[in-house]
């Protein structure tokens, strides 16, 4: 296990290595859509196409966020003629939305088609090695709801296209299905979102108070007063406690967020056991060649 979280850390950092080459062309494309800040619900309504987009199930993807603010972000979308509503909570692309949402992508694509880091016969290698692993997350029967790997599906390009955009492809999916693994790895312990990501930060020391967590997660829409409020259901938990800093985690929320994380890991890496150990070996070798090279040619321009 230890061996995959490491060549996980790798692709991470490989898949960080590639932002400078195409962050301002996708942040421009999103401003053109007149919804920066609102724009990656179009990614998913487009995933999810040709079924249209509900709110419970981008509340179901984006769990740590208030219901009303999805709400929110959906009714803006609504208002520029972006989204178009198909139901009660549920909407659909217009040809406007699709075309902005697309618009975005192919503006991040075509600056990383420019960028070749790696001799071609080495960039099909890794995306041949990336790809197994993106298409056992696809087949394997657990987490049982794969939305966000399922709806990060969409912008791949096919396998002709240019080597770099296919290796930002299957590191995003996989991205992607480590949210869905995490969502499925707590769901069984009976809070919501904002209770969970609330004990995460806790847990790991990155906020003691209510006030804290709303100051630290404004784009999650909820106040300081139930952030309080979850905190003190956790405490009822017997998740965490109060000190003189503001809350801990007990002993048994640190092993319950513990087990989450485990249960995390084991549900994402189980698609690796695709590659035999030879080939996570070689895989190790061309990412860490692509992040060395990815930062070096940035570091130089």
């Amino acid at each position: 296990m230890q061996d995959r979280e490491q060549l996980w850390a790798l692709a991470q950092e490989a898949m960080e290595a590639f932002g400078p080459f195409y962050r301002e062309a996708m942040t421009a494309a999103a401003q053109a859509t007149g919804a920066p800040n609102e724009w990656g619900a179009l990614n998913f309504a487009r995933g999810a196409q040709p079924a249209p987009f509900a709110l419970d199930r981008f509340h179901a993807l984006v769990p740590y966020s208030a219901r009303k603010r999805l709400a929110e972000i959906l009714e803006t979308l609504l208002r520029l003629e972006l989204l178009e509503r198909v139901g009660e909570d549920a909407y659909r692309l217009t040809g406007q939305g699709l075309e902005a949402v697309a618009g975005v992508f192919q503006a991040a694509q075509e600056k990383l088609a420019a960028v070749k880091p790696l001799p071609a016969k080495d960039m099909a290698r890794l995306n041949g090695l990336l790809f197994r692993v993106v298409k056992a997350t696809l087949e394997s029967p657990e987490p049982k709801d794969k939305w966000a790997i399922a709806y990060s599906r969409w912008t791949d390009p096919g396998k002709g296209a240019a080597p770099s955009v296919l290796t930002d492809q299957y590191l995003t999916d996989l991205v992607r299905y480590r949210d869905d693994a995490h969502i499925a790895a707590w769901k069984p312990f009976g809070v919501g979102g904002q209770a969970w990501e609330a004990l995460t930060f806790v847990w790991r020391g990155d906020a003691r108070t209510a006030a804290e967590l709303a100051e630290k997660l404004p784009f999650r829409g909820h106040s300081a007063e139930s952030y309080a409020d979850a905190l003190a259901d956790l405490s009822a938990r017997g998740w965490v406690k109060q000190t003189p800093e503001g809350y801990a985690a007990t002993e048994k929320g640190a092993a319950l967020r513990q087990e989450a994380e485990d249960a995390t890991n084991r549900l994402f890496f189980a698609p690796w056991a695709r590659l035999s150990d030879m080939e996570s070996v070689e895989l190790r070798g061309l990412l860490t060649r692509l992040r060395d090279t990815l930062q070096a040619m940035s570091e130089s321009h």
